[in-house]
């Protein structure tokens, strides 16, 4: 099972359970793209790996160290967000979304097709547009390449007055859908956005405008939460770190029981919850990729995140 499947099985999974939570006061849930990959679920708040399936190994490796080492770093403390009728109004006339707003949070068009969900969790935004991408709108030839995307993604945010500061390096990711035969029939275009804090990569903060034929703008999701600095707190080191992660294991899939896990990039990053889950503080973790190998041969990517705060600080932080 590839990354992509984990992540709609995911997404897949708390949307149903929305089904249920919020039912009696919104509309039918505004049903996200299986193309669109939103919600990458590698670390949770107890340190261990999203991927339950599978046996777990504790043969661990670690081939090349962080070389820089440190004591403390900065945590964020998050702000609120604040979604009310008029924001949620104002981001529906953004995309050009017509409709009745119901539960303050959700606008969708009398033909379902189209839709603008807010959390009022964490302020995430989705746009969908169900009936697209298609094979008559979004086929090969009309997709535009990577660079006009890139700039009509970065123009559309701009022109919107929703680029965030911050936002840099932007990705390509081409969500392709196939024929029986193996021949691309249509796709879309995911235009992903980075972000750093403090110097360090904010794993889990997510920006991406999908772009489909003739440089439509067909999807969006942001979670993409404001922080203000709060304090510096001590941290583990790498290697306690590292001890963690072989005392929890990693998980192989249904790879045979003698693999061995070789961890060739570790650094520290921040870590931001998944958009339907309210946040406190951003908190750095210690992040560790590397492959899982039999005989010699990589067989497949491992990446898991172990939090870095020290016990002192992680009680400071509750009081």
């Amino acid at each position: 099972m590839n990354k992509e499947m984990i992540i709609a099985i995911s997404l897949l999974a708390l949307f149903i359970i929305g089904i249920f939570i919020f039912a009696p006061s919104q509309p039918g849930p505004i049903i996200e793209s299986a193309n669109h990959t939103v919600e990458q679920l590698s670390v949770v708040s107890n340190g261990e790996s999203s991927d339950v399936a599978g046996r777990i190994s504790h043969n661990l490796v670690m081939i090349a160290p962080a070389k820089t080492a440190v004591d403390t770093t900065l945590v964020y403390k998050t702000m609120s967000p604040t979604v009310t009728n008029e924001t949620t109004l104002d981001y529906a006339k953004k995309f050009n979304v017509t409709g009745t707003l119901k539960g303050g949070a959700v606008v969708q068009s009398k033909d379902l097709r189209y839709g603008v969900e807010i959390s009022k969790n964490s302020g995430r935004v989705i746009y969908t547009d169900q009936k697209r991408p298609n094979a008559i709108q979004d086929s090969p030839d009309k997709l535009p390449s990577d660079d006009e995307a890139i700039k009509i993604a970065t123009k559309f945010l701009k022109d919107q007055d929703i680029f965030p500061e911050g936002a840099v390096d932007p990705v390509v990711q081409r969500d392709n859908t196939y024929s029986s035969k193996g021949t691309i029939t249509f796709g879309e275009i995911g235009v992903w956005y980075h972000r750093y804090l403090n110097g360090l990569n904010v794993e889990g903060t997510q920006l991406v405008v999908y772009i489909g034929g003739n440089g439509d703008v067909i999807g969006y999701f942001a979670n993409w939460r404001d922080y203000v600095p709060d304090k510096e707190y001590p941290i583990i080191s790498q290697e306690d770190a590292f001890d963690q992660m072989k005392t929890q294991g990693v998980s192989v899939g249904m790879n045979e029981k003698d693999v061995s896990v070789s961890i060739d990039n570790g650094y520290l990053a921040y870590h931001t919850k998944a958009g339907a889950y309210s946040e406190d503080y951003l908190e750095p973790v210690w992040v560790f990729k590397g492959n899982v190998t039999i005989d010699g041969k990589s067989v497949m990517a491992v990446q898991k995140s172990i939090p870095a705060l020290s016990d002192e600080s992680v009680k400071s932080l509750s009081i």
